[in-house]
Formats: structure tokens, sequence, C-alpha cells
């Protein structure tokens, strides 16, 4: 075998820019970092096409010396450290020296900036890491960077971008963050020329928790406050009422000396001190920031500075967990009655009361159009799932209404097997399962185990399928329409997909700022509906679509909200309620898996019963 030679390789410093840069919030992540670092006080965001045509930055901040900005376009150089021993007492956001020089690397730049010790500034135009050209121009104190044509130079990085739905997903989230990080600066953010976020400056987190995710989620938030005596672990920052817990992770954030990490160590740590008030499969709502000695952490594990190590990870798992702990059983155990009113026109920060913009439905009591449920026009359409009664009740060879089906006669439905509930409801004590006389396909006599959520679920879904897949939508119509306030990533997510939640049967129109407006919703959701529901599936749903187009991830959300409405185990149903049940799950296409998979019964014949008893010869 021959060995090739050892040489340079040929545009290291575009390869070596991946680590840092794969995609426009990450540029949008290392800029705003600077800025932050350069003690400034308003911090402007302006992006174009989700960061792939254009991201600017403007700063107020101390700006760089015309002396210094070529040598900050190089690799490995910082104002912030000097040697490996400065990270023991790291206090900056940017210390690795990488960022400018990777972004230039596969970008082309123009930069302007200014100290306030200079009369003129200095401006940069770079390409590709080249310098095209330098020049003294007026500028303001600060810095004003632009990164236009993201990958220009590396199209086979470009090629792996997302939609742009998905990437300015992402800014988004890094810009909140960072938000949420330093409430008392003055964040600016807008997409195409329209505003995205204006957290104004001199903000309290709870304002700013307001301004980024709503009215609700303030509400509902407490704070924290612990300092350690002694030695520095402080804990600050707001968990929220498990009511406004979330499907997935992404609504939550850490902050570890004012930088945002992802750490399983700390998120497990603050999830499991929710433990036994938390709904399963879902995850605490916090925004919690920990101040730690550097020296017993370590960021520079990742060129993103995301993720971090500890020196003992037994003892900040156990402290942060006893902190939480203590907090959520104060709040949502001792002091839990605080939160039966459902007034949301205030909340409270001190002694001082923030009022915000009174809803359009004030009523948290919603109220529909006579009748409830489905309208004599829309029987029609839901015939596949739920049958006329008359019409496939069948009870010793004659046809019943649903008032004449007795307990001890088979309900039958062609290819369903025979069936009928053996107690007053066929219910098991632990409300889960039903059991079930009948007569499987093959003629066998036995019973059957159902499982009520998993036969719900795989109704509502064939249901919203159904409804997806035609015109005549099966909606019923608010009397009120309701105000539906969202973050500015689920706003972005519902402006990209509003044709495709209105197939589903909610009739959402944009109001203003991040507002929606709530008309109509599907008829299955007719029982028990509160702006706070509504809210989870905005949120749950956006969570799902985060990396997806919406068609690619159109099962999952039906999935998601047939689980939703579904009959819980531990549900009592009554005879009637199980006979409903056995009828509209006899009538689905597929009436034998719930919506992820799993069977909705089981059947035992009482040959195999007499053989585990023993009883045949």
């Amino acid at each position: 075998m021959n060995r090739s030679k050892i040489k340079p390789i040929k545009n290291a410093d575009k390869i070596a820019a991946g680590e840092v840069v794969e995609r426009p919030a990450n540029v949008v992540k290392e800029l705003m970092e600077n800025s932050i670092d350069a003690g400034s006080d308003n911090i402007r965001i302006n992006i174009r096409k989700a960061g792939k045509l254009s991201i600017q930055i403007i700063d107020d901040g101390i700006g760089i010396p015309s002396d210094e900005m070529e040598l900050a376009f190089e690799n490995h150089t910082s104002s912030k450290i000097r040697s490996i021993e400065d990270l023991e007492t790291l206090t900056t956001l940017g210390f690795r020296g990488e960022a400018l020089a990777s972004i230039a690397a596969v970008s082309k730049i123009e930069i302007t900036s200014r100290t306030e010790e200079e009369e003129l500034g200095t401006q940069l135009i770079i390409e590709g890491g080249q310098i095209k050209h330098k020049k003294r121009v007026s500028a303001p104190t600060g810095t004003n960077i632009a990164v236009k044509n993201l990958f220009y130079n590396t199209p086979a990085r470009q090629k792996f971008l997302k939609t742009d739905s998905t990437e300015l997903g992402h800014i988004t989230d890094i810009v909140q963050r960072y938000a949420l990080a330093y409430p008392h600066l003055h964040f600016i953010y807008a997409h195409n020329e329209l505003m995205m976020l204006n957290c104004p400056a001199n903000n309290d987190l709870k304002t700013t928790i307001f301004h980024i995710y709503g009215k609700k989620i303030a509400k509902m938030c407490e704070d924290i406050n612990y300092k350690e005596k002694g030695y520095l672990f402080d804990v600050s920052g707001f968990i929220g009422h498990p009511d406004i817990a979330k499907k997935g992770k992404h609504y939550s954030s850490i902050f570890i000396n004012k930088r945002f990490i992802k750490s399983n160590l700390l998120f497990r740590a603050v999830k499991d001190a929710y433990e036994g008030i938390l709904m399963i499969n879902k995850n605490p709502f916090f925004v919690i920031n920990l101040e730690v000695d550097p020296s017993v952490i370590d960021f520079n594990i990742h060129p993103k500075k995301m993720k971090v190590r500890f020196e003992d990870e037994d003892f900040v798992y156990n402290k942060l967990f006893t902190i939480i702990s203590y907090n959520t059983q104060k709040y949502f155990i001792k002091e839990e009655s605080r939160y039966l009113s459902t007034n949301l026109e205030k909340f409270e920060k001190g002694d001082k009361k923030l009022e915000y913009e009174r809803p359009i439905e004030t009523d948290m009591n919603l109220k529909y159009e006579e009748p409830l449920g489905i309208e004599d026009s829309l029987k029609e359409d839901l015939s596949s799932v739920q049958l006329n009664l008359d019409e496939n009740i069948i009870l010793d060879g004659n046809k019943f209404g649903s008032e004449g089906i007795l307990r001890n006669k088979y309900i039958s439905v062609d290819n369903f097997p025979l069936v009928r509930p053996i107690s007053l409801t066929g219910q098991l004590s632990n409300n889960i399962y039903i059991i079930l006389e009948g007569i499987n396909q093959e003629n066998e006599k036995g019973f059957f185990i159902l499982d009520q959520h998993a036969a719900s679920e795989r109704i509502n879904k064939e249901f919203l399928l159904k409804q997806y897949d035609t015109s005549h939508k099966s909606k019923q119509k608010l009397i009120s329409p309701l105000k539906i306030e969202v973050s500015v990533s689920e706003k972005s997510f519902l402006e990209d997909n509003l044709d495709e939640i209105r197939q589903l049967g909610f009739n959402l129109e944009p109001f203003r700022g991040n507002t929606f407006i709530l008309r109509e919703i599907p008829v299955i959701f007719d029982k028990e509906i509160t702006p706070l529901l509504i809210k989870d599936i905005i949120s749950d749903i956006t969570e799902i679509g985060r990396d997806e187009s919406f068609k690619n991830i159109k099962e999952e959300i039906i999935n998601y909200l047939s689980c939703h409405r579904s009959i819980r185990g531990g549900d009592d149903l009554s005879l009637n309620d199980i006979r409903k049940l056995i009828i509209q799950l006899a009538n689905c296409d597929d009436p034998f898996h719930c919506a992820h998979g799993r069977p909705t019964l089981k059947f035992f014949s009482f040959k195999d019963l007499d053989k585990l008893f023993k009883r045949t010869g």
C-alpha cells in the first residue's frame, strides 16, 4: 500500500469554520456575545431571509480600535484571555478567539467600529477571510457588523441549511435566551424589517418573560433567589407552575454565569424536583441562572461553548435539586390555593402591579352555540367513525336503538368481533381496562381486554385524518372569539403552517403582534375547552415541528392531538360510554391499534383458560 505524503490542507479555514458556524443562528450567537462583552446597553439584530442573506448586529459598546480591527479576524486572537490560566477566572462570554475568523472564512463581512477615544471609526470589507477594503469613516461609538451571503463559498454547507422557517426559529431561540440572561439590556430583533422582539432596557426578568412568552406564563411563574454562604453557588430566576409545563424541553433556560448552556444534569435536577406534581411526559418551564465559581466549571469542551463540565457533578445535582424542590413544595403544594383564580389581567412583582392590554376574551369559561357537539348537518361526515346505532346494533337477530341495548346482548359490527360488557360497566377497578365477553373472528368464545385510552386515541386519530383530508370540516364555532397569545417562535410556526392547522379544524387568524384569534375548533374538542388547553396545543405542535415541515410531521401532530383529547386511563365510564366507545372503535379503518401502534384490545379464549386451569384431559 502506497503511503500518501502529509501536506497542508487547502482551505483549512473553511473546514474548521464548521465547528463554530453550522447555521445562521451560530453567527447571531457569537456576534451577540461579542456585543454583550463589549459593554453594550442597546443591541439591534437585523435578519434577512432567516440569516441566509444577511445578519446585522449593531451595538453601542466600547468598539474596536482601528489598529486592532484586522487582528480581530485572525484565528485565536482575543481581548478576553491571554493564556490558558485565564480560563480559571473567566467572566466573559467569548474566549476561544475563533468566532470572527470562522465567520469571515465562509461569508462576506462589512464591519464599522469606533471607540470613544477615536474621532473616526474604521470600516473593513472582508470576503472569504480576505480583507478587500479598509478605510476611516464617520461612525458612532460601538460596532456595526453585517454578515452577508453565508456559506456562499462552501455550497456543500449551504445546501444543508433548513427552510427559512426552521433557521429563523433557531435564531429567534438564541435571541430570546440572551434577552432572558440580560434583562437590563435593550434587545431589538427584526426579520425582513418586521419586528420580532423588542425587550426594553432595565426590565426585571419577569417582565422579559412576559415579552417573550406572554402574560399567562409570566403570571404562573414564581421567583427563586438562593445565596450560598461561604462559597459561590447562587441560584436565581423563575420556576413555572405545573399547569404551564410543556411537552418539550425547548421552552426552559439554564444559564451559568449568564451564559446559556445545555446540560442534561441540570435539567434533570430541576425536573426531578417537580416529582409528584408534574404530568407524565411534561417538562417544567423555568428560567434559572446559576452563579458558580469559574474555577469549578469548564466551558471549553465544545467549540460552541454551549456544553459545560463540572468538577463535582453529584454536588451540583444535589444542591440544585434541593433548592428547586424546596421552592416547588412551597409554591405549588403549600401555597397552591393562590392559583385557583383565573384572573390573568395582572401579574405581580413585589408590590408593583404591572397591567397589560385587556384581551378580547376575558371570560375563561368559553360558550358555544347551541346545540353543543356535532350539528345535524355534520353527522353524515362522521359516519365512518360514529355510525347510526339503529343500523349497527343487532341483538339476537333484532335491531335496537341505543336505548334498547341490553347488557347481556352482543354488539355486532361487520369486521369486528362480537363483544358485550360482562359487569355493570365492564371496567376493572383501575379504570384502565375494560373486560368484554366475546367471540373472535375465528368463532372462538372467550373474553377481550380493551385499553380504553388506546381505543379512544384510535377513534380520534381517524376523525382528524378524515378532517384533514376532506374539504367539509366538522367544526364548531365559538360564540366569543378567543384571543391566543403566543411566543415569537410559535408565531413564526403558525404563520408558516396556518392553512394546514385550519385543515385540522382550528380556525386561527392573525390579529396583531404575537396574538391570533381562534374562531372555530374541531368537534372532538367539545369538552373542557380552556385557553390554557389551546395554548398548550400550540406550544406542543410548535415543538414537534421545530425542524421539519408540517407535511413531514403531520401524522405526529395528529397523533398528539388524538392522544390529547382521548379518554384517559383512570377515567370512570358508564355502560353507555363503553358501548359508544366500542361502536366507534369497531367502525375505524384500523380498530386494533392506537395512534402510536399499541394494541387496543387482546383476546383470551375459554379454551386457553381451560388449559391454564388443567380442565382439559
